[in-house]
C-alpha cells in the first residue's frame, strides 16, 4: 500500500494492532525521500470505527447498514487551507450468513452522497480465481467481498476537489444494497473511510514511473513472470498539468534502448498501464535487470526526475527442446469442460488451442517448434483449478488431475500444481536464449 497520504501520522511513538492470530505476519515500512504529488494537510476519519464482535475485530453489521442506523449522513468542515480533498475507503465483507452467505460471498454495491447527490457508486467485489499467492488451503480461488486470502484488501479513493469549495460544510453519507434476506444482516463489513486535505500539487510537469508489471520478479506478477511478451509498465501524471505525449525509454540494461513515443490523455493523479512494443532482448542471462524511464511531457522538462526511472529485476523463462509434449489429465464429476488450453508465440499467435476435453481422460499434445519465446495457458473457467474439491461432501470431492511436460525422451520436466485456480500459465524458450 501506497500510505503516503497517512504522513501526518507516521511521526513519534506508534501502537500497531493486528487482529489476526491465523497467520504469521511480516509488516514492513519503505520510506522513500523526496517530495509528493502534494503535501497532506490532515487526515479524519469521516465516520465512528466499528463494534468488536470479538471475532472479526472493528466490524459493522449489515444489518445496521442496510437500514441506515450506523454510518448516517455527517457534516464536515473543509480545511480552508486546502487546495485539493479526496475520500478513501477500504471495505471488505465477512460472514456466511443467508442463502448467499453475506456479506463475505455477496456483492454490494457502496455510494457516498456528497451534498445530497450522488458522487460515487461501487461494487466491493474481488476476483481471487488469479492470486499471485498459490497453492493455498481451502477455498481460497473463489471471488469475495474486496479482499482474496494472501492479497490485499481493495482500496478506492475517490478524488473531491472538483465538487467542494474549500472551507466550507460538507454533508456525507454512505449507504449500500438493502437486505435481499433477512437473515443477511448477521453478515459484517469491515471499513475505513477517511477525508484528506492536501496542498497544492508541487509540480506542473512530472511523469513518474509506478511499477513494472513484466518482466519483473515480484510476488505479485508472478503468474505473468518470467515473460519476455511485451512489457507492461505503469505509470502515473504526478504533475497539475494534464499529459497528453512522452517519450518512454526501455529494454535490458546494458543493451542500446528502445524509445517509445505515447500519445493519450493523463489528468492530475490518473495512472495508465502501458504495454510496449517488444524490445531487443539479446544478451540475457538467467538474471537480469530490465529499465524504464519516462520524459519529456508534452515535449517539455519534466520538474522532477526522481520518480522518473525504474528498475526490475527478473529471470530468464524455462528452455525447452524443440520436441516436447504436455500430458493432462482431466477432472471428473463433469469437471473436464471447464478447461481450455492455448500456446502461443512471443507475438501473441495463437498455435495452438483445445477447448473440448472429456472428463477423466488422459491427453498427450505433443509440439515440434522453432527456436523463440512461447506462452501455455490452461484456463479453469469455475477457478477452481483441477484439484480434488476436498473441502465439499464426499461423493463430490472427484479424481485429481493433472498437468506435465515431458521431454523428447519421455521425461517428466515440469510438473505443475493442480490447485491453480482460474490459470495456470507456464513460459519458456525454445532452443538457446539470444
Amino acid at each position: 500500500y501506497d500510505i503516503t497520504d497517512y504522513a501526518p501520522y507516521l511521526v513519534d511513538n506508534k501502537k500497531i494492532i493486528i487482529g489476526n492470530n491465523q497467520e504469521l505476519l511480516d509488516l514492513k515500512f519503505i520510506f522513500i525521500k523526496g517530495l509528493p504529488p502534494r503535501n497532506v494537510l490532515s487526515v479524519k476519519n469521516i465516520f465512528p470505527i466499528g463494534q468488536d464482535d470479538g471475532h472479526y475485530g472493528e466490524v459493522f453489521p449489515y444489518e445496521y447498514l442496510s437500514n441506515d442506523s450506523l454510518l448516517r449522513e455527517i457534516e464536515v468542515d473543509l480545511d480552508p487551507y486546502g487546495s485539493g480533498y479526496s475520500i478513501k475507503t477500504i471495505i471488505s465483507g465477512h460472514g456466511h450468513e443467508g442463502a448467499k452467505n453475506c456479506c463475505e460471498w455477496t456483492s454490494k454495491n457502496h455510494s457516498y452522497i456528497i451534498n445530497g447527490i450522488e458522487a460515487f457508486s461501487w461494487d466491493v467485489w474481488k476476483d481471487c480465481g488469479e492470486n499471485p499467492i498459490f497453492p493455498q488451503g481451502g477455498t481460497w480461488p473463489y471471488d469475495r467481498a474486496g479482499w482474496c486470502p494472501g492479497t490485499k484488501v481493495d482500496e478506492n479513493i475517490f478524488e473531491i476537489t472538483d465538487i467542494v469549495v474549500p472551507g466550507t460544510t460538507i454533508s456525507i453519507d454512505y449507504r449500500i444494497d438493502k437486505m435481499k434476506d433477512i437473515l443477511e444482516g448477521k453478515g459484517v463489513f469491515r471499513m475505513a473511510h477517511q477525508l484528506f486535505s492536501y496542498d497544492k500539487p508541487n509540480f506542473s510537469r512530472n511523469i513518474a514511473v509506478v511499477d513494472i508489471i513484466n518482466p519483473s520478479s515480484q510476488d505479485s506478477y508472478s503468474r505473468i513472470n518470467p515473460s519476455l511478451s511485451n512489457p507492461k509498465i505503469k505509470i502515473r501524471n504526478n504533475g497539475s498539468t494534464t499529459v497528453k505525449k512522452m517519450k518512454v525509454f526501455y529494454g535490458l540494461v546494458g543493451n542500446d534502448p528502445s524509445i517509445f513515443n505515447w500519445e493519450g490523455k493523463l489528468e492530475f493523479l490518473e495512472e495508465e498501464l502501458i504495454t510496449l512494443p517488444l524490445p531487443n532482448w539479446d544478451s540475457l542471462t538467467r538474471n537480469n535487470k530490465f529499465s524504464v524511464r519516462v520524459i519529456s511531457p508534452n515535449g517539455r522538462k519534466d520538474e522532477y526526475i526522481y520518480d522518473n526511472k525504474m528498475i526490475s529485476d527478473f529471470n530468464s523463462p524455462e528452455i525447452l527442446d524443440n520436441y516436447f509434449s504436455i500430458h493432462f489429465k482431466t477432472n471428473n464429476l463433469d469437471r473436464a469442460k471447464e478447461n481450455s488450453t492455448i500456446l502461443k508465440d512471443n507475438y501473441g499467435n495463437i498455435l495452438f488451442e483445445k477447448n473440448d476435453f472429456l472428463d477423466n481422460h488422459d491427453y498427450s499434445m505433443i509440439f515440434d517448434l522453432k527456436n523463440g519465446f512461447y506462452e501455455f495457458i490452461l484456463y479453469d473457467e469455475k477457478q477452481n483449478g483441477i484439484d480434488q474439491l476436498w473441502w465439499q461432501s464426499s461423493d463430490l470431492v472427484g479424481t485429481k488431475g493433472s498437468l506435465n511436460f515431458l521431454n523428447s525422451i519421455g521425461e517428466t520436466t515440469h510438473v505443475f500444481t493442480p490447485d491453480f485456480g482460474e490459470s495456470l500459465r507456464f513460459y519458456f524458450h525454445v532452443g538457446d536464449l539470444p
